[in-house]
């Protein structure tokens, strides 16, 4: 008797963590969807609170604080409210995600955060974190060179850098057409991982013309 009831007990106990697991993956797909879709404050909001729930219920996954991170740094460059205070709980979140997984989708992410930290005034700001925004791209080029996402960030940077710096269309389109090279031979399936960029790389090509 004692033997079937601790069967029992760890059946129940398996089938609980598979139900929690499914839940999570189920949750995690309908988020991310909507975080593809997103254009206004209140779609941004809704995703960052369903990943915020998202985090509490598997802390140890890395992606609900990095779409969280995301979310927030859009919505500082978007100025989609008080840029500053949304920047820095995109840094929050980032630090989360850093201590949680590092990879080059997780460089990326460093770079578009601090980006979004800098935008608020880049005549002030730039010199104080050009490193952290460059840098990360150089390492997520490093790491990863089938990633356009970090091709499309450091396109976009020296797209809308003054001449003057060495930016412009004629810097950035190496960049945008090895992104777009990228993207044209991978599938465009739906995936939880990070999967962003089409949509930034287009406005590019649309504003600087590749051959």
């Amino acid at each position: 008797m004692r033997h079937f009831l601790f069967i029992f007990f760890f059946a129940l106990t398996g089938l609980h963590a598979q139900a929690q697991s499914n839940s999570y993956s189920k949750n995690l797909e309908t988020a991310v969807q909507l975080f593809d879709k997103s254009q206004t404050k209140e779609n941004y909001e809704l995703v960052y609170a369903k990943m915020e729930e998202l985090y509490k219920q598997a802390p140890k996954e890395w992606l609900p604080a990095y779409y969280a991170s995301i979310v927030k740094a859009r919505m500082a460059l978007k100025k989609m409210g008080t840029a500053d205070a949304l920047a820095d709980e995109a840094i929050k979140w980032l630090l989360v995600t850093k201590s949680l997984h590092n990879s080059d989708e997780v460089l990326s992410l460093e770079s578009l955060v601090y980006s979004s930290k800098m935008s608020i005034s880049p005549v002030f700001r730039w010199k104080t974190y050009e490193t952290k925004i460059n840098k990360p791209l150089e390492q997520a080029m490093a790491l990863n060179k089938n990633n356009p996402r970090p091709y499309i960030l450091k396109a976009n940077i020296l797209y809308k850098m003054p001449s003057l710096f060495g930016g412009g269309c004629a810097d950035a389109k190496p960049l945008i057409q090895k992104a777009k090279a990228i993207f044209d031979a991978q599938k465009d399936e739906f995936t939880t991982m990070p999967h962003w960029g089409r949509p930034l790389l287009a406005d590019l090509v649309k504003a600087c013309p590749i051959d």
